[in-house]
C-alpha cells in the first residue's frame, strides 16, 4: 500500500490543480445539516482543504490525517490563526486509527488518489473509523479516464467497495465540477 504519487512533492509545486481555493459545493450544500449537531470528525487526506477548518468552525471536533508534512503544517497554521481547535497529523490512512470511533467521515476525493487496488483495505478502514450511524460524505471523483490518479469512481464501482450490508445509500448524488475539468459526485452514506 505505497502512495501513487508523491504527495508532499506536490505541495511543494508552484500549483496544486486539484485544490478549489474554496469550500467544495457539496460540502456547501450539507453545511446546513452539519452545524445542527455537530460531533467528532475526520478528513482522510485533508490536504490545504479548507473543510477541516468550516468544520471546526461549526464545532466539529475535527481531526485531519495526511501523507505530508508540509498539507499538516498548512492546516495546524489556519486553525491557530482562526483561534479553531482540531488535531491534523502526519498519517498513513491505512494504519492510523481514531481513539473512538467518530460520527463523520468527510471523503473529499481521497479514494481516488488511492491506487484501486488498495480501495477494499480503505473502506474497511473507514467503515472500522465510524460509529455505527456515523455518516461518510463521499466525493466520487468521475473523470472516465481509467488511469490515475485521480482514479475514476463509477457509481457502480461504489455501490460494490460500499455494499448495502455494510452502508446505507441515501437518495440522490450532488454534482461539483473539479478544478481539473471534471467533476464529482457528493454521496451521503450512513454506516450499519
Amino acid at each position: 500500500m505505497e502512495p501513487v504519487l508523491d504527495w508532499e512533492a506536490r505541495y511543494h509545486e508552484p500549483s496544486v490543480p486539484w485544490e478549489r481555493g474554496g469550500l467544495n459545493p457539496a460540502f456547501e450544500q450539507w453545511r446546513q445539516n452539519l452545524s445542527q449537531e455537530p460531533g467528532t470528525a475526520v478528513i482522510p487526506g485533508c490536504g490545504r482543504s479548507p473543510e477541516l477548518s468550516a468544520l471546526a468552525e461549526m464545532g466539529w471536533q475535527v481531526t485531519g490525517v495526511d501523507l505530508s508534512p508540509t498539507a499538516v503544517d498548512f492546516q495546524r497554521r489556519q486553525l491557530a490563526a482562526r483561534g479553531l481547535d482540531g488535531q491534523v497529523l502526519v498519517g498513513n490512512l491505512f494504519q492510523w486509527r481514531p481513539e473512538q470511533p467518530v460520527d463523520l467521515v468527510y471523503e473529499q476525493t481521497c479514494l481516488c488518489a488511492i491506487n484501486p487496488d488498495d480501495w477494499s483495505a480503505y473502506e474497511a478502514q473507514l467503515h472500522a473509523w465510524l460509529r455505527p450511524g456515523g455518516a461518510l460524505l463521499a466525493l466520487f471523483m468521475q473523470t472516465s479516464d481509467p488511469d490515475g490518479p485521480p482514479f475514476h469512481c463509477s457509481l457502480e464501482q461504489m455501490h460494490g467497495l460500499f455494499p448495502a450490508e455494510r452502508w446505507h445509500w441515501q437518495d440522490g448524488s450532488l454534482r461539483s465540477e473539479h478544478p481539473l475539468g471534471v467533476h464529482e459526485l457528493g454521496c451521503r452514506l450512513t454506516r450499519l
